[in-house]
């Protein structure tokens, strides 16, 4: 009996070692391109633009989910005047062209009546999933100039921000309709603050895995600590349920992870996120880097090869850098019949108010 155990231990070590041994050669960084092409931005004249999911709709096209908010409210105005937007393209890297409003304001009276942002949408049995944040604020803002730049000094600034809540829209189309609903998916209790920016993946069980963040509740308009947890739901549509289980986070900083993409391929989970103050790696704050897990996406360990995108500058095909405030946030991908095509990003260029994404295609790998 003893000797079966064994048996079955060295077994496990075994497949254990295999695994952890194929995930130490995923180099994502191999398969980004040194220098980008201005050509596959996607921007807007008048307005900001932020993280960028692309889908391929039953049109054939290239449709891409997106926030926007109107450049002379400033970078700060995504809290409070952000919504979700949809444009097309014949081509995987644009140009984009934009067509309609996927969530726009519909008034205080809904908890996401002011603004939604961060869409992340999955294509699940024919029906399209965007899960997104939502708040409301007092109405302020309605009654300001259109170039008043929100800031953090500013009480109303705060009130948008923690009313944030997780909602989802639903579409059997890309250039249909998108259902809304009244109450949100993920909303707050009496420790969290508010709760923002989901993600969420297909496990190979059939689960839903959601990743978001939430602000621990604390004395003051800035609240606590943020942490990230994971959530699992049987259905797109939830409900989820807390794992109980935290995310990627270090126990000395008060907002170690920013934005995250994650996603299963080959037999194993990875994750695409921001080291936002640099405590979780010995990169510079803002580096982009990539995070392992097994096939259930609770487990997380830092990748052997983890930089994918050092944070400072971007560099362009036609000898140009751009420097910037925000190098790569808002991770997204595009996989087209499971093969993994391309990387989006959200960029903010340093000593500037205006914002776009970049669609970078992935070298064969």
């Amino acid at each position: 009996m003893r000797y079966g155990v064994f048996i079955i231990l060295l077994i496990g070590l075994s497949a254990c070692s295999n695994w952890r041994s194929k995930q130490s050669k995923f180099n994502f960084k191999a398969s980004i391109p040194e220098k980008f092409d201005k050509a596959n931005i996607i921007s807007e004249e008048n307005y900001n633009v932020w993280g960028t999911n692309i889908l391929k709709g039953k049109d054939g096209k290239y449709h891409a989910i997106y926030s926007r908010w109107p450049k002379k409210r400033g970078h700060l105005g995504w809290v409070t005047h952000s919504e979700v937007a949809h444009a097309v393209s014949d081509k995987l890297t644009g140009p984009y062209k934009f067509r309609n409003l996927v969530l726009p304001p519909r008034g205080t009276d809904f908890w996401d009546g002011s603004c939604t942002h961060n869409p992340h949408v999955i294509d699940h049995n024919g029906k399209f999933y965007l899960y997104h944040m939502g708040n409301h604020g007092s109405g302020y803002w309605d009654d300001t100039a259109d170039t008043l730049m929100p800031k953090y000094k500013d009480a109303e600034w705060w009130v948008n921000r923690n009313n944030q809540r997780i909602g989802i829209a639903v579409a059997d189309d890309l250039n249909g309709e998108w259902k809304r609903f009244d109450k949100p998916l993920i909303n707050i209790d009496s420790t969290r603050r508010m709760v923002s920016t989901p993600v969420v993946s297909i496990r190979p069980d059939g689960k839903f895995l959601m990743v978001y963040k939430y602000v621990k509740e604390k004395e003051g308009m800035k609240g606590g600590r943020v942490v990230h947890v994971t959530a699992l739901a049987d259905s797109p549509l939830g409900p989820f349920k807390d794992t109980g289980i935290p995310f990627i986070e270090t126990e000395a900083s008060r907002f170690a992870l920013d934005d995250h993409v994650e996603w299963f391929q080959n037999g194993h989970y990875y994750c695409i996120g921001k080291d936002h103050d640099g405590s979780l790696t010995p990169y510079d704050k803002g580096t982009m880097v990539l995070y392992t897990s097994d096939d259930e996406g609770l487990d997380w360990s830092l990748a052997k090869q983890a930089l994918v995108l050092k944070a400072g500058k971007l560099h362009w095909i036609d000898g140009s850098e751009t420097i910037c405030e925000r190098t790569a946030d808002m991770p997204k991908l595009y996989f087209e019949k499971g093969i993994l095509k391309a990387l989006i990003i959200a960029v903010l260029p340093k000593d500037s108010e205006d914002s776009f994404s970049l669609v970078i295609p992935l070298n064969n790998r």
